[in-house]
Order: C-alpha cells, then structure tokens, then sequence
C-alpha cells in the first residue's frame, strides 16, 4: 500500500517567501510516496496569514495569535494523517527534494529519527563572499550539539535541524509541553528517552541572515542549553 509523508510547514510573519516555499513542497520529488500538506500560519501581521488562505493544493491551520514555532508544528501533528511526519520551515533554506533521501532509512527500520545536518556533507565557510553560515548560528549550534551529545551521551552533528523525519505514531505518543523553538529539544530528548534510533544524513542548506528574517538568536540559544540541563538533571 502506497505511504504518505506529511509535511509540516509553520509560518509567522514570512510573506516574502511562503508562496515559494509552498510551491517548492508541493513539487518536490518524493518517489512514490503520496504527500500531505499542512500549512499553519502562527497569527501572522504581514500578509502572509492572508497569502497561505489562498493557497491551494494544501491543508491550512490558521492560529488565532502567535503562540510559538512548538505551537505550530503541535496544531500540525495533531491533523496529520500520513505515515511519516517531516517539518519544513516556510523560510525557502532548504530544499524538500531531500526527504526523498531520507524516506528510505525510515523504511528500512534501522532509524525511527532521520535528521538532515546542515553540517555533515559540506565545508562550513564562515568569512568571505564563499560563506555559507553565519558565525554567531554555527557557534551557537555547536555550543548547543557539545551539550546535548555529553549529557546524552549521543553523537550528533546538528541538534537544531529542520528537518527532523519521524514515524507520525511515534510523535502522537509524546506529550511536548514546549511551544517555542525549544519544541524541537523537548521533541528530540522524549524521543530519546523512549530509545528511539537516530540517523543523520547530509543535506543541502542555505543560509539566510537576521536582515532576511532569521528568527533563531542568542536568547533562543541561552533557553535551548537550559532545556538540555533540566530536563537531563531535574526532569
């Protein structure tokens, strides 16, 4: 029987790129996998609430006020019906043609977490017109990766990725109270937690900076390796 990948996209406050995004998705090669859809717009004031409305081909969830990314991707996984669940950020950074990639290790059973590292796969360029990564992300992200990988005793590249590829029974067996960015963390360790494989692949992944958009900054950093303390200490 024919399986269905359920693709999350949250929104908030990017009507520059949206529509793209969307578009992008719905013509991303999958193989023979059938796609799901679904769009939640995070009470977005731009446009873009009234952009993805009008979008078709597509599920849409429009929250009533901006709650948080966690929020959003917890309105989606509650209407997803696929057999696999995979979250896709609205910001046109990546490229969905990957999960077609990714797919195949969930199939295999080996992984129940397949996550595609920005990090692996590529040569981090910091300076220069060549760069591919902003320096204060990346030293962020690494600061964060030390922290996760030594107090789980784990191995991973990229701990804040977005693309995180899961079984969607798997997701709707978890109880994340987090609505923020740090959805993702809580997400990952109560996974883990349950044993669950992890498997990373490389990706492709451009970078976008702060004038663009970018939403993810030092104080989301500060609250990510708080998270990783609590819930490793006193959860």
């Amino acid at each position: 029987m024919e399986k269905t990948l359920t693709i999350i996209m949250p929104a908030y406050n990017e009507k520059n790129t949206v529509l793209q995004a969307i578009e992008q998705a719905k013509n991303a090669d999958i193989g023979s996998y059938k796609k799901e859809i679904i769009v939640v717009d995070d009470g977005s004031t731009d446009g873009t609430r009234e952009l993805i409305s009008k979008a078709e081909g597509v599920r849409k969830a429009l929250m009533p006020k901006n709650r948080g990314k966690g929020a959003a991707l917890k309105e989606g996984i509650k209407q997803a019906t696929g057999d696999y669940v995979v979250f896709h950020d609205s910001d046109m950074e990546y490229d969905p043609n990957d999960f077609k990639y990714m797919l195949p290790l969930m199939e295999s059973n080996l992984a129940d977490v397949v996550i595609g590292s920005r990090f692996i796969g590529r040569k981090q360029i910091l300076f220069g017109k060549g760069k591919n990564v902003l320096l204060l992300n990346y030293v962020g992200n690494m600061i964060i990766k030390w922290a996760w990988n030594i107090l789980y005793s784990h191995n991973l590249t990229d701990v804040y990725p977005c693309y995180k590829m899961m079984r969607l029974s798997d997701l709707k067996e978890l109880n994340v109270k987090a609505d923020g960015f740090v959805f993702d963390l809580e997400m990952m360790l109560k996974l883990k937690r349950k044993g669950k494989v992890y498997v990373e692949i490389p990706i492709n992944f451009r970078h976008r900076d702060y004038k663009a958009g970018k939403k993810m900054g030092m104080k989301v950093g500060f609250i990510s390796l708080w998270y990783i303390l609590w819930h490793r200490f006193f959860d």
